[in-house]
């Protein structure tokens, strides 16, 4: 381990901008790459009202465009429910939904009073009666509420999972109370948005009446939103297309699925829920009251009467699309008030938004990037030239960028054991945009990083994430981390000639560049051991 510093590095990676918050944003903004800004960092709040709940979330923007969650507070207003023949809010629904927001807005003033986004969704913009609820939560509460179209939800869905996720042709799916928001992309730029009335709440109110709910009255709420989805335009089925599920009910879904399985990975964001896990919890949760689902760990008290109206429309959407599975993301509409506020570039490639969800977390925790970003130019520079020999992914690339920016990050909270609490940060860092495999392998490669041995129980304690191949290859690109902290600063060219076993460093001509003797020493056993190649220095 190398010292700590500050969390950025000007003129470091220098392509990646967060254009003013005045600026407007564009959906059709080009694909970009990283840079660290100094001493950029913004707070802004966002209410998002739905039918079901309503969230308050504080986020801190860094200059690079990286998220992170300084607060967030959920209530169960239930705004959608009891709702008139005409779709009116009922009196006790406005009540609730009031009493929420004044809580929101003392929770605000305690916090400082940032700047807020407030946004209200499917059950008030349906309601002939919502535009004076609006003006009552106004008068009382100080909260400028701005009721959004079914459009513009999915719109702000989709730069919410855009600032995740590294997106081509797929679709975005947000399933909320009252409503569900499809998204589909196109080279990753927002193609067309629809909102359909398959809420998890009002889908459970309108079919399922009995508790548990009869055998008819699931196939009558299957069979309806089978209708729905076959008469809506969705992408045509392709080996290309991937799903992104956003929302509490799709979470919740995951929760539960991970929790039978055993699943290794305690974040949410990222777990693909797959139609074996909808299966299984068809074959539970159907004949299950409300009280015994509330039993169920993962489904809270305010999803236990909807998380099955919610498993509908999840399995009927997968069937329309032709897919196996979705991908679950934490990132959704509150994500997207913010980068549309703040105009944070996206599309962007996923090595970019790993690089933003670093740079919350090295301003959260207080690591150097610069003393990271030294490590991985040098680790890169050894990738490459192995790359052909190994046929490492542009995924296992992306890992060693991840590991090499975070592998001290452990020091923060023990300096002596640090490997195994940056593993342990860097697999669950909620916000960075990782799938499961590439998190847990760049967990590896960091607690690899000082050169020690890998554990005997990994490939047992991983095995429902990662393949033996992925165990070798955390084990190469942890020795290459090893190989770079130990040489960090040197100026080197790196060579391996074409069926060579012999891995030559030179210095860099007129810098006055040299190759630590001491230093190579201690890489020559690992280097042996892992490539079976000879490291070979100018002293040599």
């Amino acid at each position: 381990m190398t010292g700590t510093g500050s969390h950025s590095a000007a003129g470091f990676l220098r392509r990646a901008r967060v254009r003013p918050a005045t600026s407007t944003m564009s959906v059709t903004s080009p694909v970009v790459q990283p840079e660290i800004r100094s001493g950029e960092v913004t707070q802004l709040s966002v209410i998002d009202l739905g039918s079901n709940t309503a969230r308050l979330a504080i986020f801190e923007v860094t200059g690079e465009g990286g998220l992170r969650t300084l607060y967030e507070v959920k209530e169960v207003p239930r705004l959608g429910k009891g709702v008139r023949d005409d779709l009116s809010l009922s009196p006790a629904a406005m009540e609730r939904g009031l009493a929420t927001l004044t809580r929101f807005s003392r929770h605000l003033t305690v916090m400082g009073n940032p700047p807020t986004i407030a946004v209200a969704t499917s059950a008030v913009r349906d309601a002939p009666n919502g535009p004076a609820f609006v003006e009552r939560i106004a008068r009382r509460t100080g909260i400028l509420m701005r009721v959004i179209s079914g459009e513009e939800e999915a719109r702000l869905g989709y730069l919410g999972v855009a600032s995740a996720w590294e997106l081509d042709r797929d679709l975005i799916a947000d399933l909320g109370g009252g409503s569900i928001q499809l998204a589909s992309t196109r080279d990753g730029k927002l193609e067309r948005s629809t909102s359909l009335p398959l809420g998890a709440l009002r889908l459970a109110q309108e079919f399922l009446n009995h508790d548990p709910p009869k055998r008819r009255e699931l196939e009558e709420a299957e069979e309806y939103v089978r209708e729905r989805f076959a008469a809506t335009s969705l992408p045509r089925p392709s080996e290309r297309l991937r799903v992104y599920g956003v929302g509490g009910t799709i979470r919740t879904l995951a929760r539960v699925a991970m929790e039978l399985r055993e699943y290794p990975v305690q974040r949410v964001h990222g777990y693909r829920l797959n139609r074996r896990d909808l299966e299984v919890l068809e074959g539970i949760l159907f004949e299950m009251s409300v009280s015994q689902r509330r039993e169920v760990p993962g489904i809270s008290a305010a999803r236990a009467d909807v998380i099955v109206a919610g498993l509908i429309v999840v399995d009927g959407l997968l069937r329309r699309t032709g897919k196996d599975e979705l991908v679950v993301t934490g990132h959704g509409i509150r994500e997207g008030a913010v980068v549309e506020r703040l105009a944070v570039p996206v599309p962007a490639t996923q090595e970019v938004l790993a690089f933003r969800s670093v740079t919350a977390a090295a301003r959260a925790m207080g690591f150097s990037l610069i003393h990271g970003e030294q490590v991985r130019r040098l680790a890169l520079s050894l990738f490459d030239r192995l790359q052909p020999r190994y046929g490492w992914t542009d995924d296992d690339r992306l890992v060693l960028s991840v590991a090499s920016w975070m592998h001290d990050v452990g020091a923060v909270i023990d300096p002596w054991h640090h490997p195994q609490h940056s593993a342990y940060l860097i697999r669950n860092l909620a916000n960075l945009s990782l799938t499961d495999r590439d998190a847990v392998l760049a967990s590896l490669v960091a607690y690899l990083h000082e050169g020690d041995e890998m554990p005997e129980g990994w490939g047992k304690t991983w095995r429902a994430v990662l393949t033996p191949d992925d165990l070798q290859v955390a084990r190469q690109l942890g020795t290459i981390v090893y190989f770079a902290e130990t040489l960090e600063g040197a100026r080197l060219n790196i060579s391996l000639p074409r069926g060579s076993q012999r891995l030559r460093l030179e210095p860099v001509r007129n810098v006055g560049a040299t190759v630590p003797p001491r230093a190579v020493e201690r890489l020559r056993k690992p280097i042996e051991r892992v490539f079976e190649l000879e490291l070979v220095a100018p002293d040599d």
